[in-house]
């Protein structure tokens, strides 16, 4: 039975048509994937279904969900709030804009359950701490009492499945919902929403460019390209067929180009010294402080890259954030190019942004959704003193070399996919030449021949200006291909490893 019903879905934005014609079907107990690469429109094809489209976008079609006479594209808001939530789960590709940073995790996915569920705020507490479990979270309690900022972003990309299950839905529209996970935690959440699918009769509607998500999980395929969707495959029963519709998706090829030779005069790029980092406080009647990093020291050269493995939730997002000087330490110092990132003597903000940038895992909430994609990678050229003119016609450069096209460059973030979005964070770290760059997960939202082009243009300015990366990421081709040497994080520590054996990790 087809509990979530889309027939020739148009959608258009600003004079461009990014889905043109798209249908499916998604099944009760069953697992329905569309699959596409990066701007193909299936991000704006799931927005679609739970009525998040941008207000200047207008659609044509049909949405129909089961036990609702109406087309979901006719409802008025007042209506969404009977159907989002209770009947319509929703993961969005963004994890961290799901969650508001201002509040406790476990205060979030209560609210999301009294909203739907006429329950004691006991049972709604005990609810919110079966569900944590649920997506795999240790130690629910605390996670509880966390916000958002205090927990990596898979750890957040978890928490956001809990609300989204929380009030077993009809259907679940996830977004992207495994990219910032490790294998490990990858398989124990598609194997929770499989066993939800299979013992609640759930209907899912998985979005990705992820094959290896697809031949795991999948049992009904729709791929989309150019805004348009070719039949749907019933994976069990047309394996060959299904092959040949997906096509065959490269693999990165485990070979790491020359980087830069370090300027034999100059000191380390990068030191990390005794890093620790403690959340929260302890005191005499209450303590609740969580070390999540404990003496970590690194030393980087110019021109080399450090890769940085390890679970989510073991600390790499928080090292990350403490280098660029997002985080104070708690004990421990950062300097870069022999200026100190860290401490009460660090260098000033516009300083500091010439030195170091970052590249986050949150393509989406690391951008102005009122500004366009050029105003916002020109701005550090503007803030360090070039000519708006001259910094917007470099802005628009670099982003034709990540591959954004010239339409696309004046439009604002929340007109694109999460893969080009992340493209536009790489654009905007990398124009001001910095001497470090932090890549947390650069190309999870991107499909593998897109991310083959930008990790070369990573590879060619490595080698041009001599920076220093710091690659954190759960895909271990990605971390042999890049790096020189390896670090493997664990409840906050490090464990040195060299890329030769990197299989091992």
């Amino acid at each position: 039975m087809s509990v979530l019903h889309v027939n020739d879905l148009r959608i258009a934005i600003a004079g461009t048509v990014p889905v043109e014609r798209v249908s499916l079907d998604v099944r009760a107990g069953s697992i329905h994937c569309l699959f596409g690469a990066s701007g193909s429109g299936k991000t704006l094809t799931s927005l679609a279904t739970m009525g998040l489209l941008p207000p200047t976008a207008t659609t044509e079609g049909a949405i129909r969900l089961d036990g609702i006479d109406a087309n979901l594209l006719t409802l008025d808001e007042r209506s969404w709030t009977t159907v989002r939530g209770a009947q319509i789960g929703y993961v969005g590709q963004n994890a961290l804009g799901c969650l508001h940073p201002a509040f406790r995790v476990g205060w979030q996915v209560i609210e999301a359950i009294r909203r739907h569920q006429r329950v004691s705020r006991r049972e709604a507490h005990d609810l919110m701490l079966e569900g944590l479990t649920a997506v795999d979270l240790r130690d629910p309690e605390r996670v509880a009492r966390s916000r958002p900022a205090q927990l990596s972003g898979g750890m957040c990309q978890r928490v956001a499945l809990a609300i989204a299950m929380c009030n077993r839905p009809k259907v679940l529209i996830a977004d992207e919902p495994t990219t910032a996970l490790d294998h490990e935690t990858q398989g124990r959440v598609l194997d929770l929403i499989r066993r939800r699918v299979e013992q609640d009769g759930l209907g899912v509607l998985m979005i990705t460019h992820d094959q290896s998500v697809v031949e795991q999980v999948a049992d009904e395929v729709t791929a989309i390209a150019d805004g348009r969707s070719v039949p749907t495959i019933h994976v069990g029963a047309t394996d060959a067929s299904s092959a040949n519709t997906l096509g065959s998706i490269r693999g990165l090829t485990p070979t790491r180009l020359p980087s830069a030779a370090p300027d034999e005069a100059t000191n380390d790029t990068l030191e990390i010294e005794g890093v620790g980092k403690v959340f929260g406080r302890s005191g005499l009647f209450r303590s609740d402080a969580v070390r999540v990093l404990t003496d970590v020291t690194i030393s980087a050269a110019a021109g080399s890259t450090v890769g940085l493995v390890g679970r989510s939730g073991s600390g790499k997002s928080t090292l990350a954030k403490t280098v660029v000087g997002a985080l104070d330490p708690t004990e421990g110092s950062v300097r870069v190019a022999g200026r100190p990132i860290t401490g009460p003597n660090r260098v000033g903000r516009l300083e500091r942004a010439g030195l170091v940038q970052y590249v986050f895992q949150d393509p989406f909430g690391s951008l102005n959704p009122r500004r366009s994609v050029r105003e916002q990678v020109a701005e550090p050229l503007v803030a360090a003193g070039t000519d708006p003119v001259e910094a917007g016609d470099r802005a628009q450069r670099f982003l034709i070399d990540v591959g954004l096209t010239a339409a696309q460059i004046d439009r604002q973030p929340t007109t694109l996919s999460g893969g080009q979005c992340q493209r536009v964070g790489v654009a905007r770290a990398l124009i001001r030449r910095p001497k470090v760059v932090v890549l947390d997960e650069p190309t999870s939202a991107l499909d593998w021949e897109i991310r083959e082009g930008l990790l070369s243009l990573l590879d060619e300015l490595q080698q041009e200006i001599g920076a220093t990366y710091i690659l954190i990421s759960h895909e271990l081709p990605l971390i042999e291909r890049m790096s020189d040497v390896v670090h493997r994080i664990r409840d906050g520590r490090l464990f040195e490893e060299h890329a030769a054996t990197i299989e091992q990790l």
